[in-house]
């Protein structure tokens, strides 16, 4: 039985660009970060870890979505904006809750939910 997804861990081409993005406009808490031989730092977020790894340019693959989970979507979202965050998609109310869509330096889809 799978018990949680730990760590994840996301494949960049702009990793001085991401980190700043996670770390400094969404807020994650770095833990720990490795510059030789590979690009690599991870975030503590919740009881797990999220990790960026440098060093992808041009291997392709297309950008992905990640989400993150807030108890006050409209709060979030004006925090996010406020730190130049790209907000793609407006809150929107779904029959599971909110979403709202964010883009990182890399295209990769930041989505922010409210259950």
């Amino acid at each position: 039985m799978i018990d949680k997804i730990d760590p994840v861990i996301l494949a960049v081409t702009k990793f001085d660009e991401c980190v700043e993005f996670y770390k400094n406009k969404i807020g994650l808490i770095e833990t720990h970060r490795e510059k030789e031989p590979d690009q690599f730092v991870t975030f503590h977020v919740g009881g797990s870890e999220f990790s960026l790894h440098g060093g992808y340019e041009g291997k392709g693959g297309g950008p992905i979505s990640i989400y993150f989970l807030t108890s006050d979507i409209d709060e979030e979202v004006a925090r996010l904006k406020r730190a130049g965050v790209k907000i793609v998609k407006q809150p929107e109310r779904f029959s599971w809750g909110w979403l709202a869509i964010a883009e990182d330096p890399d295209g990769n889809e930041v989505g922010i939910f409210q259950r």
